[in-house]
């Protein structure tokens, strides 16, 4: 993927007139060649429009610990307006809402992003709830269509706000997903989904600031995997991993470093043999080394 400067979403001006985030926001689409006043969907990117066997996600929440890895057993915090870690610096991103999963909000999201890319940003798109688990590669039950439920649930209540002070400095708060309507069976459950994607998406995608994944690889690899995958492929070449920041970007609460270790040489075996990287392998100074294919 290219290495370029991101950005999160509208800015605020000071004074709350909105004039300043106009302005720069136009500023920020011409510099990459979009025309600020147009509809914009995501299949306007030539690797988004020419591979369906791809999912898109914006580099900024790649390297974040938006979604987590943590053990199933625990507990879905709440937050409120959290600092979440970020592997650069100089981004910051702000989390309001339950805590985001990469188990399966995470390729949920992805997933129906992929339905909404010919559609312009903050028009709304159908899709069924049998569609979306057999999309995730879930197994067709009760269970799952009820998980999926959930995840979309959670991805539409909770508020993100990235700050990156190399760009803009400042940002307006998304949602994952601004808005749905459902239609429902009998017994009150939704099965048919319309979906509305806040068009301030476009920022996070526009200038390739975004990694694309083989969807049939990356949907089946472990939680903590598919985290190091985010990070393995919105770098070009990536640079050595801390086994530290590297928890910190899965948000993880594993605290004995002996056993974080050992999950992150499984992980980087997985990561090998699912064709991601040619070589991973955690070194004697506990840093994550990779080279992509």
């Amino acid at each position: 993927m290219k290495h370029a400067k991101n950005v999160a979403a509208e800015l605020i001006s000071e004074d709350g007139s909105g004039q300043l985030d106009k302005i720069q926001r136009k500023a920020y689409l011409n510099s990459k060649g979009l025309k600020p006043n147009s509809k914009f969907q995501l299949d306007l990117f030539d690797n988004i429009t020419d591979r369906n066997d791809l999912r898109h996600i914006p580099n900024d929440y790649a390297r974040s610990s938006l979604f987590t890895a943590r053990n199933k057993r625990e507990p879905r915090r709440t937050l409120m307006h959290e600092k979440l870690f970020h592997y650069n610096e100089h981004i910051s991103i702000l989390y309001s809402g339950i805590e985001l999963r990469a188990e399966d909000d995470e390729i949920v999201w992805l997933q129906i992003l992929n339905y909404g890319k010919s559609v312009p940003l903050g028009e709304p798109f159908d899709f069924s709830i049998k569609d979306l688990v057999r999309d995730v590669n879930w197994s067709k039950n009760g269970r799952n269509y009820e998980r999926a439920r959930e995840c979309i649930t959670r991805l539409m209540t909770n508020s993100v706000l990235a700050l990156n002070t190399k760009a803009y400095g400042k940002s307006g708060a998304i949602s994952l997903i601004k808005h749905y309507t459902a239609i429902n069976d009998a017994e009150g459950s939704p099965t048919q989904y319309r979906i509305w994607i806040d068009p301030n998406l476009i920022l996070l995608f526009a200038g390739n600031t975004f990694t694309s994944h083989n969807w049939e690889i990356y949907r089946d690899l472990s939680p903590v995997a598919r985290r190091l995958a985010d990070y393995i492929e919105s770098h070009k070449y990536p640079y050595p991993l801390g086994i530290e920041k590297f928890r910190q970007m899965c948000g993880s609460t594993c605290v004995s470093i002996r056993s974080w270790r050992q999950i992150v040489k499984k992980v980087c075996a997985e990561i090998q043999n699912a064709g991601i990287a040619e070589i991973a392998n955690l070194n004697k100074d506990d840093q994550i080394y990779c080279v992509r294919k």
